[in-house]
Order: C-alpha cells, then sequence, then structure tokens
C-alpha cells in the first residue's frame, strides 16, 4: 500500500472534512443541473413526447410555448414533400379552469387526435389515454397538477363556462410554464369562447417522414417551399433545443445556476485546501523526518497530490449515491429532474480536479518545511 492511502486510512477522521466538501460541491452541481435540465425540459415536453419529426410553426418562434397561428392548410402543402407520409394538427389554446370546488387558474388546453397512432399523441397518453378522448368533452391532466387542479380521475370542472370530466391521469407531462389540459380536437373547438375567430388556424403543423429519410434534409426542402412570412418548418430536435436556448440564455435561470455553481467550487475547493494544510501542518515532523533522511521535497508532494485524488474519487463516488436519493426523492414529489451520462462525467471530473487543485495549493506547507522543525 502507498504511503498516501496508508495515511488516508490511518487519519481519515483528519481527511474527513475535505471528502465532504468535494461531496458537496458536486452534489451541489449535479442537483442544480438535473433541476435545471429537467425545468428546460418541460417547456419542450410537447415536442420530445411525440412522434413527428418534422414541425410547422410561425415564422417568430423563438420558444415552444410562444408559438402564434399558423393557417391549417399548410398541412396539404406539407404533404407535397415525397418524404413527408403523413400530416397533423395541433392546436394550443389559453383557457380558464375553475374545479368541482371553486379553484380557478389558467391553463394551457391542448387539443389532439384522439388516436394512440395519432402523431400528436404523447407518449404518456398513446396506451389508453389517447382513445379516451374521443369521448366528448373529457379531459387528460397530469398527475403532478391534479392537486393544484384540485380534481382526480372522473372529477368534473369546467373549462371556459364549458363542462368538462377527467378521464384520466398521465405521468411526465408537466409545464414549468403553464398547466397543460389534454382533449380532442372536437372538444377544444367547443371550450373556445371565440369559435367562429380561429377557423382555419393551428399552432402546430406535424409530419411523419418516410422511414429512412433525413429530418434536416426534409426541414431544408420545406424551407424554400413554405410562405418565409407565413411558417417556419424546424426537425423535432432543433426545435427542442432552440426551445431550451431562449429559456437558458433570456430567463436569468442560466446565469444564476452559473453563478452558484461557481460559488459552489470556490468554497469546496477553499475548504479541501485548508483541509489538506491542516493535515500536512499536523505531520510536519513526520515530513521533516522524511526530508532529513534525503526524501526529495518532490515525492513528498506527490504523496499529498495523490491523497488529494483519493479524496476527490471517493467524494465522488459519494456524490453519486447522494444524487440518486434526490432523483429518487424528486421523481415521488413530482420534481422535474432529469440527468445525463456526460452531466455526470463532467461532474466527476470537476469534483477530481477541486480536489488536486487543493492538494496543490496545501504543497505550500510541505515546500516551506526544513529538516529543523525536528529540533523544535
Amino acid at each position: 500500500m502507498s504511503l498516501a492511502r496508508t495515511i488516508l486510512l490511518f487519519e481519515w477522521r483528519r481527511f474527513l472534512p475535505a471528502l465532504l466538501s468535494v461531496t458537496f460541491a458536486g452534489v451541489l452541481m449535479l442537483v442544480q443541473l438535473g433541476l435545471l435540465v429537467g425545468m428546460f425540459g418541460t417547456v419542450t415536453v410537447l415536442a420530445d413526447s411525440t412522434a413527428a419529426s418534422v414541425w410547422i410553426t410561425a415564422p417568430a418562434t423563438q420558444s415552444l410555448d410562444q408559438s402564434a397561428e399558423i393557417p391549417a392548410s399548410l398541412a396539404a402543402l406539407v404533404r407535397a414533400n415525397a418524404d413527408i407520409t403523413r400530416t397533423e394538427t395541433l392546436r394550443v389554446r389559453d383557457g380558464s379552469w375553475r374545479s368541482a370546488s371553486g379553484t380557478t387558474l389558467p391553463v394551457t388546453v391542448v387539443g389532439i387526435s384522439p388516436s394512440a397512432s395519432a402523431l400528436s399523441c404523447p407518449a404518456p397518453l398513446k396506451q389508453w389515454l389517447c382513445a379516451l378522448l374521443a369521448t366528448p368533452n373529457t379531459v387528460v391532466v397530469d398527475r403532478s397538477e391534479a392537486n393544484k387542479l384540485d380534481t382526480t380521475t372522473a372529477g368534473m370542472a369546467e373549462i371556459n363556462g364549458h363542462r368538462v370530466r377527467v378521464v384520466g391521469l398521465s405521468q411526465g407531462l408537466r409545464s414549468i410554464g403553464t398547466t397543460y389540459v389534454f382533449t380532442s380536437q372536437q372538444t377544444l373547438r367547443g371550450l373556445l369562447d371565440r369559435e367562429g375567430d380561429d377557423v382555419g388556424l393551428v399552432t402546430f403543423v406535424l409530419a411523419e417522414l418516410r422511414k429512412g429519410a433525413e429530418p434536416a434534409t426534409v426541414v431544408n426542402d420545406l424551407l424554400t417551399l413554405l410562405p418565409p412570412k407565413t411558417a417556419k418548418a424546424w426537425t423535432r430536435v432543433q426545435l427542442s433545443q432552440q426551445s431550451q436556448r431562449w429559456w437558458l440564455e433570456e430567463s436569468g435561470v442560466g446565469a444564476g445556476f452559473l453563478f452558484s455553481t461557481v460559488l459552489g467550487l470556490l468554497i469546496a475547493v477553499v475548504i479541501t485546501s485548508q483541509t489538506l494544510r491542516g493535515v500536512v501542518l499536523s505531520q510536519l515532523r513526520e515530513y521533516a523526518t522524511f526530508r532529513a533522511i534525503g526524501v526529495p521535497a518532490a515525492r513528498l508532494g506527490a504523496v499529498i497530490v495523490e491523497q488529494a485524488a483519493w479524496i476527490g474519487a471517493g467524494g465522488g463516488v459519494l456524490m453519486l449515491l447522494l444524487v440518486a436519493l434526490v432523483a429518487q426523492l424528486a421523481q415521488h414529489f413530482y420534481v422535474p429532474f432529469a440527468l445525463s451520462g456526460l452531466g455526470i462525467a463532467v461532474a466527476m471530473a470537476v469534483g477530481l480536479l477541486t480536489a488536486v487543485c487543493s492538494g496543490l495549493l496545501a504543497l505550500r506547507e510541505l515546500y516551506r518545511l526544513q529538516p529543523a522543525e525536528l529540533l523544535r
């Protein structure tokens, strides 16, 4: 066993604060990243959960939740592309929800085709909930929003003064900026207060591609086909990324995330370096003995850096366990939380780098050390 690991095992109480500081920094980073990705993912949940590869929106659209209305006739124009096998429309309208007990709040009503094979039917509804919406005046809400809407399965409510019945609860269709209520397009037309004003207008046109077709190529073809002042074509991935980028840059949440993450890392570096410095100071006589028998300071420095690396690795493992617990809690309380393998790898690398840099900062005391310390 190396000297560094031997010291870590026998003096583990002294190194525990450094381990916990690295763990704290990693947990802070991953939890914030998971909340940020999960929160922004709710903005694009409509696009991410449907099977449509190509989306047609209003030309000035910067985010999925801000699209204006476009002519429904664009669906026929889009079908002129040979790589498109079918199209559907998706209607999104604002509404006022009133539960049976009087709870009132604004909602976003999403009109879809009531079929499990429909392009507009989100994945969480495909098994059986989409088919239930074929019954007039029926709606589906997300389970995470049921308490806020003060309703449950078979509950009655009103949207814009029209009575509706909740036929099911979905899971995974929560949105950050609004509360989605899903219904059929036929029911949606009956719920609109301005029914005669929006005939022929939809929010999105969705398209399915033939097998083997490249979405980016089809979108480029559609951009030359569609009137530039009327509509714009996106791949599903492009629309999702643009919406999340807009929220990251324009909402201010991204800057807040970056600031708090950097602050957490700085705290971790300071605590870890001070902890390692304290350990070095407490073992000056031992290190002075090594210096007196001819061990170079660089070799002793390598011991401290190795200790820091082990602290970083151990903090990373503990970080993963704690973040897994946080993810379970978030799922239980319907809190949007999502992490990718890349995010976890980056957090592990940053934690290890933080510990190693802290070890390098602690080397100052070692290089100041002289064998004469033995005589004190």
